[in-house]
């Protein structure tokens, strides 16, 4: 299955419009060069727009602290307002809640197959992982 999300303000209507476009597969690549990928930002102004700029994922904590006021302790309340979803989390778990829930990341295991919706579920696999490591390299 390919994702494909929209990294630019360009109209569908342009003929720049398939030139803005990333194609992520969801069965490759690796999960530490998923977050590598550009998204755009869904996180509601408070105005009832979307933010929209442009950020590699491994960004989005960042990102989610500077410009949107996400910041405190970990266990600090907060509402996601990504794409209008309003759901109530604590704040240490919102950036892998919008990778998973809202940015379907996944996470596939090179040693059996089996592919996670959640970073947590698959280092968890690994520990168990019955299918070898090949060749002693890395995952």
């Amino acid at each position: 299955m390919t994702v494909i999300y929209t990294i630019g303000l360009v109209s569908p209507h342009s003929s720049r419009f398939r030139s803005s476009l990333l194609t992520i597969s969801k069965k490759a690549p690796s999960p530490p060069t998923l977050l590598k990928d550009k998204i755009i930002c869904m996180w509601d102004r408070g105005d009832g727009l979307r933010c929209r700029d442009v950020l590699k994922g491994d960004a989005l904590s960042l990102h989610l602290r500077s410009v949107h006021g996400c910041r405190g302790a970990e266990d600090t309340a907060l509402t996601c307002w990504w794409d209008g979803c309003a759901q109530h989390m604590k704040k240490g778990v919102v950036v892998r809640h919008i990778q998973d829930v809202h940015l379907g990341v996944t996470y596939p295991c090179r040693r059996c197959g089996v592919t996670f919706g959640g970073k947590s579920s698959f280092e968890l696999h690994l520990l168990g992982c019955s299918v070898p490591k090949k060749g002693g390299g890395p995952i």
